[in-house]
Order: C-alpha cells, then sequence, then structure tokens
C-alpha cells in the first residue's frame, strides 16, 4: 500500500512538469493589439483578457510569408505569439501578424494550444480546432 501512494505522489509531483515539457513551456497567445511601445505588445485575447508580452532582440515577426518588423505590429492588428516565460515575464519568440492561424486546443486543457491537430500531452484527447 505505501508503495501504491509513494508511486501516486510521484506521478502528481513529475507529470506537470512532463506536460510542460512535451509543450516546449511556451504560450500561444491569439487576438487583437491594444497597443504596442516601449518594447511591449499589449494584446487582448480570444478570451477577452489582456496580456502584455516582452519583445526582444531576438524576437522573429512574420506578416504572412514575409519577414516584418515591431513597426508593422500596429493596435487593431491580429496576431499570434509563441512566447515564453522570461526574467520580465511573457517575452516573445515570435510573432505572427495578419489573419489569425487556426489553434487547437484541449477541452479538459485549455491551457494546451498549438498550431497543428494532435493530442494533449496531458491527457492524450484529440485537440479540437478553437472557435473564434
Amino acid at each position: 500500500m505505501r508503495r501504491t501512494l509513494r508511486l501516486i505522489a510521484l506521478i502528481l509531483i513529475v507529470a506537470p512538469a512532463i506536460a510542460a515539457f512535451a509543450h516546449g513551456g511556451n504560450e500561444d497567445i491569439m487576438g487583437t493589439v491594444t497597443r504596442a511601445e516601449k518594447g511591449q505588445i499589449e494584446v487582448k485575447g480570444m478570451d477577452g483578457k489582456n496580456v502584455t508580452v516582452a519583445v526582444t532582440a531576438t524576437t522573429v515577426y512574420k506578416k504572412g510569408k514575409e519577414p516584418a518588423t515591431f513597426a508593422d505590429v500596429k493596435p487593431g492588428a491580429h496576431v499570434a505569439i509563441e512566447a515564453m516565460k522570461g526574467k520580465a515575464g511573457l517575452e516573445a519568440m515570435e510573432v505572427r501578424i495578419g489573419a489569425m492561424e487556426a489553434m487547437y486546443t484541449c477541452s479538459m486543457h485549455p491551457e494546451v494550444q498549438q498550431h497543428e491537430p494532435g493530442k494533449c500531452p496531458k491527457c492524450g484527447m484529440t485537440l479540437e480546432k478553437k472557435k473564434g
């Protein structure tokens, strides 16, 4: 019995770390730009919440398939941002400007999001296309 309890405790401790690693530890933010200034982009997400993401010298910008710059990020533009947790909060790795791409998510774990169909790394359920 003790062995089973230890195994369950170990799984509960390790599972979230494995799930974060499987998703790369990155976050996808999709929505409309409300502000873009001073090295930051503020986005009103599809859930209605505002999220501020820092941009760095290594942030990549794309408009469709063409390269873009921070100057192309304007209030009202639709964006999809791939961000990671950094020293100053969320830091943009890639900013895609224009029509929002399809996003797939898990109905049980809405924090799991990716740009292609697949399985949830947390529970194995098929990801569903986000409405939006």
